[in-house]
């Protein structure tokens, strides 16, 4: 394990939470906000999603506590009534949310879910929708060729159906041109479509199962979270003092699917706590489950926001002690581009980027293999971390805890994670 120097990468794979829905989980990426026009994908502001009820009392306790900033000094916080319970629901109550959500989903959730999606892809603007077709075509056709080799590719490959595809590059080239597009304002499309469809399942699926996940997959969480949590909390020793900022930034949030896993980890206040999510209805739903408690000193809450994490700005560099992607990077079309933008926004002495995925890197892959037009890559290899980190020394991150490679039998312990 190397020692940090600057700031340190925590790349964990924690995996997700198991809750339907095809491959998804609940710990998941940044989806984009509903818009229809494609500058907006780009130039719209996000809005801050905050609660409006003031509710005295700490990020899950009934009253606020100045917290202990010795290290070692974590204070536990206890649970609150303005928070989703971690009880399972009993079973005439479970059968009762089962039945409504399956009626608002049209009798199948599944069905009901890709007729969501395809709606929304009809209500896109002409341009726009013919544009998301052809990228999610070439992106298809490059995923089916690129494991090919030449030879393979014109056995395997027939002629018309090359042509198609590079007729369909000129076509979407000519409209991202005239519109001012580009591949990641498509790639939001189909990544705010799809989450604000599942939206209202995943969250109400959490809630039926006290928002708690099999024992093996929520200790991976509980470790990231705890790494999270333990960076906001002022060290002192050794002739040096560290000051803690006193906030974490969960990107791709959801439906605030680790807010309870960070507030058992000993996150104390609500207002330590920004997440940020490209689907809109994802956060409205975080929003109802989380948004009401508040710091009763500060009189701030937790903030939820629905954004694209590239464009947001928070408001200066500096300002979170880590910044944590639970399931949530692979769904990222620039990983790079996320890293380095995370870097800008830790601390630079003792901030942390933490990447969590608990199902594993191999599970990813399989997600990329299944849908690459969600999915582009699968998660940085302990190479690649290496490689990147090496690229790019203006970040000040240094490769802590090297993550599992995928199928391998520290990978099916402890999923992917490296700090």
């Amino acid at each position: 394990m190397l020692i940090k120097v600057l700031s340190i990468v925590s790349v964990a794979q924690v995996s997700a939470f198991g809750f339907g829905l095809g491959n998804h989980q609940n710990c998941r990426a940044p989806t984009p906000c509903m818009t229809n026009h494609p500058s907006a994908l780009r130039n719209n502001t996000p809005v801050r999603c905050q609660t409006r009820l003031f509710a005295s009392g700490g990020f899950g306790g009934a009253s606020s506590k100045t917290k202990n900033k010795k290290k070692g000094g974590k204070k536990k916080a206890s649970s609150s009534s303005s928070s989703p319970s971690t009880k399972k629901m009993n079973p005439r109550d479970a059968k009762r949310a089962k039945q409504e959500l399956a009626e608002r989903y049209g009798g199948d959730i599944g069905k009901g879910t890709q007729e969501r999606i395809r709606t929304s892809l009809e209500n896109l603007e002409p341009h726009l929708r013919e544009a998301a077709e052809l990228h999610k075509a070439i992106t298809q056709f490059d995923a089916l060729v690129a494991p090919m080799t030449a030879a393979d590719r014109n056995r395997l490959i027939p002629a018309a159906q090359s042509q198609i595809a590079e007729n369909d590059r000129e076509k979407l080239k000519a409209i991202v041109e005239e519109r001012g597009l580009s591949d990641l304002d498509l790639h939001n499309v189909f990544q705010r479509i799809t989450w604000d469809a599942a939206a209202d399942a995943k969250a109400t699926q959490a809630d039926i199962v006290g928002n708690t996940m099999k024992s093996d997959l929520q200790e991976r969480i509980t470790k990231a979270c705890t790494i999270a949590v333990e960076s906001t909390e002022t060290s002192e020793g050794e002739g040096a003092s560290v000051t803690a900022v006193g906030k974490v930034l969960d990107v791709g949030c959801g439906h605030g699917a680790i807010v309870r896993s960070l507030v058992d980890a000993g996150l104390s206040e609500p207002d330590m706590y920004v997440g940020i999510d490209l689907s809109g209805e994802m956060v409205r739903a975080a929003v109802d489950r989380y948004g009401s408690a508040r710091n009763g000193r500060t009189g701030k809450g937790r903030e939820f926001v629905a954004g694209d994490f590239y464009a947001y700005d928070f408001g200066g560099d500096g300002g979170f002690d880590s910044v944590i992607f639970c399931s949530a990077l692979h769904d990222l079309p620039d990983m790079e581009g996320a890293i380095s933008k995370s870097s800008s926004l830790v601390r630079s002495e003792g901030g942390k980027v933490i990447v969590v995925h608990a199902q594993g890197a191999q599970h990813v892959l399989g997600q990329n293999q299944a849908n690459p037009v969600m999915v582009k890559r699968g998660l940085p290899t302990t190479k690649e971390w290496g490689e990147m980190l090496d690229d790019h020394p203006e970040w000040g991150l240094t490769l802590e805890y090297e993550p599992a490679d995928p199928r391998s039998d520290r990978e099916e312990k402890e999923g992917y994670l490296a700090v």
